[in-house]
């Protein structure tokens, strides 16, 4: 019951801001696929405006899931209370970003050499925002948020592991698979809004168990201290 009461606290916190980014990013990653899909059957050769499209669809892969990430984690925010959204991201968007591209090159390397590996570093780099925004030892510059990150996924790997896959493997692929062809807001735009959110709630209910995961880690850390 007292998840489910923060999770209420949460959603009426950053629904609106949140619901909005969910949109954009669905509806643009949208339009980006359906660009590259158009240009790929072009007769005539579009080896340009693939890579363009493509370009684009990385930077959005890039942007959003940290607008979004970092929207949520400000309503979950309670011992480092900043008054406003605005503020929060002028604190932690730029390190945030930082951290995230150290992540990806991080990844990139160790997929280069082996797929597996590669996506094991990124499963362990997946609390990093939470490190950004959550530990005071962070920004004392005591501790490295990828190491952190992946300090905190080993003790609790099967947890965090199963979190992610329920709900950013599972349930969007079942979403997929039975309402994808209604997710364009061009063509259906009541059931689009609609599925969009239900992606905000499923996007706060997920960050929320892995923050509790982080912040429980943190709490069991300093009782030792």
């Amino acid at each position: 019951m007292k998840f489910f009461t923060e999770n209420l606290k949460v959603f009426k916190k950053v629904a609106f801001p949140l619901f909005i980014l969910v949109v954009l990013s669905t509806n643009i990653d949208q339009f980006l696929n359906i660009k590259v899909e158009d240009a790929l059957r072009d007769p005539l050769g579009a080896a340009p405006q693939v890579y363009w499209f493509g370009f684009l669809s990385v930077i959005s892969s890039i942007i959003f899931p940290i607008l979004l990430m970092t929207t949520t984690l400000y309503a979950m925010q309670v011992s480092r209370f900043v008054e406003s959204l605005n503020d929060f991201y002028a604190k932690y968007i730029n390190q945030i970003f930082i951290e995230t591209l150290r992540t990806w090159g991080k990844t990139l390397m160790w997929s280069l050499l082996f797929i597996v590996p590669g996506i094991w570093k990124y499963l362990e780099y997946s609390l990093v925002p939470m490190v950004v925004t959550s530990s005071t030892r962070y920004d004392e510059g005591k501790i490295d948020a990828l190491k952190a990150s992946s300090y905190v996924f080993r003790r609790h790997w099967f947890k965090i592991i199963g979190i992610l896959i329920f709900f950013h493997l599972f349930i969007p692929l079942l979403l997929a698979s039975v309402f994808d062809s209604y997710r364009l807001l061009w063509k259906t735009p009541v059931a689009s809004l609609l599925l969009n959110l239900l992606d905000t709630y499923l996007l706060i209910i997920s960050t929320q168990l892995l923050f509790n995961v982080f912040q429980d880690e943190v709490r069991r850390h300093d009782s030792h201290v």
